[in-house]
């Protein structure tokens, strides 16, 4: 429900209340009935009002409800066996938020502490998932990301929509923002399975929404 819409809603209600406790002041201040049967007239205009924005409301709600079931239709459609197969690794426990998602697309997850990566043999083609944390990287997630840079892996970053990272210091990569929505995970999967280099998502630095 839009919060401008419940303010509505609510300021309706203020005024039906001040009518109502003025029409009781008023029949008991004023001997002839005048001021109280034009406060009775606007208490009616405003309970029609209300009750036509209650109507209202309740259509755009089912329209809502209807839109929110079909794009979950739609995101499970997009989703499922996008990456039958692909073996991708997760860095971090902060990636944990993904791995249900990857899961569905069919990939073959495993989620790695940062500091065992350098056990592990790189090859081109691996993929490998940084879900960034702060605006800026740290030295030892710097180093990281030049060696499996240097390796020909392949890098993904992945930020949420409050975070604005400097992207500035990363590699050529794909860069997902928003990846805390389900338009973020999407972006992220289209974009992964086409083996996409580039920004998408919903911030102002993306190229597009969608690949």
């Amino acid at each position: 429900m839009s919060p401008g819409f419940r303010y509505h809603v609510a300021s309706l209600l203020a005024v039906f209340f001040s009518l109502v406790l003025g029409m009781l002041i008023g029949g008991a201040v004023f001997s002839d009935h005048s001021l109280v049967e034009e406060q009775a007239l606007l208490i009616s205009e405003l309970e029609e009002r209300f009750r036509e924005n209650n109507a209202k409301l309740a259509v755009l709600q089912a329209e809502l409800d209807f839109s929110t079931q079909a794009w979950l239709q739609l995101r499970e459609s997009i989703v499922r066996d996008r990456l039958a197969g692909r073996a991708v690794i997760l860095v971090g426990e902060g990636a944990a938020s993904l791995l249900p998602t990857l899961q569905q697309a069919g990939a073959q997850v495993e989620t790695v502490a940062l500091d065992s990566l350098g056990t592990m043999a790189f090859h081109e083609g691996m993929t490998v998932v940084f879900p960034l944390r702060s605006e800026t990287l740290s030295s030892a997630e710097r180093e990281m990301i030049d060696i499996l840079s240097a390796a020909g892996t392949c890098l993904s970053f992945v930020w949420e929509q409050d975070l604005e990272p400097a992207l500035g210091e990363l590699p050529p990569s794909l860069r997902v923002d928003s990846i805390d929505t389900s338009m973020g995970e999407i972006a992220f999967l289209l974009a992964l399975s086409a083996n996409l280099q580039g920004h998408y998502g919903l911030q102002r630095s993306a190229e597009r929404l969608f690949p």
